[in-house]
């Protein structure tokens, strides 16, 4: 498909509003118009908790000196975040919805479509943090090459409440599918986020830069 790339994933079958514009000339976002995001996603940004993973030995601050320091990284509800547990079971597309003092819950596909299509029932799974063993950070989309972070060995947990705990995913029209909108979840690479959405069951990187407003 011009303009987007399948994302590859080695388990996948087991496996504000805001106005914004794209850079990208595929896509299209009128933002003169009164958008009711709400009909396509329910989210806000909202106090909740965050989870902070920071380098042993290392004092968080906030969450701007963490990121300047590459002393750790947050992990947001509604986000996305490829992670895999002590149990084995590694998750790619899985959004991040619920955050507590001692556990995670994650859906188990990107949402229904895409456990359909994998022919699982779409679910929502939580695990105690003390089983978060590794989360990966994609370096090459093409190549599907990731760098690895052993979370157990090196790395400490805090949970955070914050004011906006959320990353509350876009909503985009395409303007080449006849000005369908699609929901495009944040996905933390090494790079940093981009934005994935789902299209018939499967799931994609959204390529061009999306300027909020």
């Amino acid at each position: 498909m011009k303009n987007y790339k399948l994302i590859l994933f080695l388990l996948m079958m087991s496996v504000r509003i805001f106005s914004q514009n794209a850079v990208n000339d595929t896509l299209k976002t009128n933002i003169e118009e009164p958008f009711d995001y709400k009909k396509y996603y329910d989210c806000d940004f909202g106090e909740g908790n965050v989870l902070i993973i920071i380098k042993k030995g290392k004092e968080f601050t906030d969450l701007k000196d963490l990121r300047k320091s590459g002393k750790g990284f947050a992990v947001k509800m509604e986000a996305i975040y490829s992670m895999e547990f002590a149990d084995g079971q590694r998750y790619e597309s899985s959004v991040v919805k619920t955050i507590t003092q001692d556990s995670i819950s994650i859906t188990n596909f990107f949402n229904e479509n895409a456990a359909k299509l994998a022919g699982k029932p779409f679910k929502l799974i939580t695990y105690p943090l003390s089983s978060l063993k590794y989360i990966r950070f994609i370096n090459d989309r093409m190549l599907s090459l990731y760098n690895r972070k052993n979370i157990q060995k090196d790395f400490d947990l805090i949970v955070k409440k914050m004011e906006q705990a959320k990353m509350c995913p876009a909503v985009l029209q395409f303007k080449e599918r006849n000005g369908e909108m699609k929901v495009c979840h944040f996905y933390l690479t090494s790079q940093g986020y981009d934005l994935l959405y789902e299209s018939n069951g499967r799931v994609y990187y959204l390529e061009g830069k999306v300027e909020w407003k």
